[in-house]
């Protein structure tokens, strides 16, 4: 592989589309272009507190694909990943960075370990909410739902709430200050203590985040109260939900986009040991809702009743209808297999925004029996030394990238090493940098491979549409590997591996027109295990089933190109095949396989011995009874060799 031209950084984060994240990913995007700094965002689709955890350890997955080696630095964008009590995604990533990370780290809004740690200003931007309450609506009695204690972000917002009270002479009152997690749940316990008398009914309730105080408007309207009529309710971050609400949510968005940007200043600065000119902007937006009484109607309600989704406040407009009439649920499920499941995967990128290049690649193996094994689940499973490029998708523009006269593709179904993470990002020739999306491509948390998706930097935020196409993905990838190893088990053996009785038809039916086509004998051979039952018997059957596969894979290995092998049942095996010489080739195949056989014996350890015998017959059938013939034939002739096999070892014993 070659060197690196560029300077790379990692970011780690989760749930791409949230308003906070996204907001952040905009202005790194933005400093990372000035800088001329290639940006691999690793993420999952969903938030750190998706409450199947199956899922959320499928997806939290793709942290393991990260080789820092190969980063110059990385960005931790920590408050996106620190949501509760359980933690996973953080204590996972927290353990990845002690254990592997080298490289210059900064921590964004939530610090980790000893990295170096920045914030938005949520102390101002805090203030400027909570003035909003005061001055505005009048309120004096103050409930503060300031979230996890002892956290930077809430000690800022904290900050920010003391500082109005005390430009506004009001009395801080500890009593009213209140702990717990950063979500729904801390805002319902808030709600129902009101509810039940144990708080004083508030004037107005300051939360330090949307989802504290969505989860304090929901609870506290079931129990009957009226917002704003009995107390106001505001939250911060501006996260999409506060819109998609009954009620919707006063909130402040900060300028968070500006913290990115820093983020990258004080990164890049670290990389390469010198300082940047840069002033940082500290101004937010107030987005007022109906449950302080500014705005009295819901347009966020009306937007996801009418077209399923809420578009964040930044976001181009989403063309879901487009989306919805592609039909590529529909289209990738009704695929005839695999490859065509591939083709339809890559004939729908069109329908991915900003998408310049997107690549699929999958685990070795992925698709096999094996994966339904509890190693290829969680976050800890990792990905095979080795993946496949199986969809790769490119846009006209860039094609002079890689592409010289006459050169097909370079990277469908190419294999790289796992640890590369993608070669191509750190091949020397672009001239522009990128920013590359790492996602999870799993069915419920049972690993497949990952998606890496090119976005241009002027505008490489992912939609939530970008997640559903991969769920898409997923579960056809699934739908699809299912369907083939059903097939499969119903055609194949599943002991030895070898085509089952099932399936002799269509041999028949393959052969005999082979045989036909070419003018040439067609030929059948049965094999048949000796003293199977004896081994049974005495050694178990376990060791009887070792037997029947030792025979399995040698009759398998002397089959060529136009014959196969199939085991009918038992310790009953059937070669049939075409020749111009079959008689012969017969002969052959059991000279081989009593060969093999007799060197396994000699070299084995086992007390018993593994032997066939042997019955064939051969011709020019002219139709499907004929070869049944030639089979019943094979069958007879067997059992008489196998008759003077016993015979042979009675006398000898």
């Amino acid at each position: 592989m070659n060197a690196k031209r560029r300077k790379t950084i990692g970011v780690i984060t989760t749930d791409p589309e949230n308003i906070y994240q996204a907001t952040v990913l905009e202005g790194i995007f933005r400093k990372a272009n000035e800088l001329d700094l290639d940006v691999l965002v690793f993420t999952t689709f969903v938030k750190a507190t998706h409450p199947n955890l199956q899922y959320l350890k499928g997806e939290a997955n793709i942290y393991n694909i990260i080789n820092f080696d190969m980063l110059d630095g990385v960005i931790l964008l920590t408050l996106s990943f620190k949501y509760h009590s359980d933690n996973i995604i953080f204590d996972q990533i927290e353990k990845l960075m002690k254990e592997k990370c080298r490289c210059p780290v900064i921590t964004v809004d939530e610090s980790m370990g000893d990295y170096e740690h920045i914030s938005t200003d949520d102390e101002e931007s805090f203030r400027s909410i909570t003035d909003h309450v005061i001055e505005v609506h009048n309120c004096k009695k103050l409930y503060l739902l300031a979230g996890e204690k002892g956290t930077v972000t809430s000690d800022m917002r904290y900050r920010g709430f003391v500082k109005s009270l005390r430009s506004h002479n009001i009395e801080l009152e500890e009593k009213n200050i209140f702990y717990g997690e950063f979500w729904y749940t801390f805002g319902e316990r808030i709600a129902g203590r009101i509810a039940d008398g144990e708080l004083e009914k508030p004037e107005a309730v300051i939360a330090a985040s949307d989802y504290i105080g969505l989860g304090f408007i929901n609870e506290a309207t079931k129990h009957g109260f009226r917002i704003p009529g009995d107390f106001i309710v505001t939250g911060y971050d501006g996260v999409i939900e506060s819109r998609a609400n009954e009620i919707t949510l006063t909130s402040y968005i900060p300028p968070i986009a500006e913290t990115g940007e820093y983020a990258v200043v004080r990164l890049y600065e670290k990389i390469n040991k010198k300082q940047l000119e840069y002033s940082r902007s500290y101004y937010g937006k107030l987005v007022c809702g109906m449950s302080c009484g500014c705005h009295i109607t819901n347009s966020g309600k009306r937007e996801k009743d009418d077209y399923g989704y809420i578009a964040p406040y930044s976001s181009q407009e989403i063309d879901m209808q487009k989306f919805l009439m592609s039909y590529m649920a529909e289209t990738l499920t009704e695929a005839s297999g695999m490859n065509e499941c591939y083709d339809k995967i890559l004939k729908h990128a069109y329908l991915v925004d900003n998408c310049q290049e997107y690549f699929l690649c999958t685990c070795d193996e992925w698709d096999s029996i094996k994966s339904d094994d509890d190693a290829y689940y969680g976050n800890d499973c990792g990905y095979t030394e080795k993946v496949k490029i199986c969809v790769y998708r490119c846009i006209p523009e860039l094609f002079h990238e890689w592409r010289v006269q006459g050169e097909i593709d370079p990277y469908i179904n190419t294999f790289f090493e796992t640890t590369h993470m993608l070669p191509k990002i750190f091949e020397p020739q672009r001239d522009i940098p990128a920013v590359y999306y790492f996602t999870p491509v799993h069915f419920n948390g049972r690993r497949i491979g990952y998606s890496v998706l090119r976005c241009p930097h002027g505008n490489a935020t992912v939609n939530f549409i970008y997640q559903i196409w991969s769920r898409y993905v997923n579960n056809a990838l699934e739908m699809m590997r299912v369907r083939e190893l059903l097939y499969m088990m119903s055609t194949h053996d599943v002991m030895t591996g070898l085509c089952n009785r099932n399936s002799l038809k269509n041999h028949i039916r393959r052969q005999l027109e082979h045989s036909r086509m070419k003018n040439i004998e067609l030929y059948v051979e049965f094999v048949d295990m000796n003293r199977l039952k004896l081994i049974n018997d005495v050694y178990g059957h376990d060791a009887g089933d070792d037997a029947i596969n030792v025979l399995a894979q040698t009759i398998s290995s002397v089959c060529t190109e136009h014959c196969v092998c199939v085991r009918m049942g038992g310790d009953e095996f059937i070669i049939i095949g075409c020749s111009e010489d079959a008689r012969n080739e017969i002969k052959v195949k059991t000279i081989l396989i009593n060969n093999l056989l007799e060197n396994y014996n000699l070299t084995s350890g086992k007390p018993y011995e593994v032997t066939a015998s042997f019955g064939s017959s051969c011709g020019k059938p002219r139709s499907e009874e004929d070869v049944d013939a030639m089979i019943n034939e094979a069958d007879e002739k067997m059992y008489i060799y196998k008759k003077a096999f016993k015979e042979k070892q009675g006398k000898m014993h």
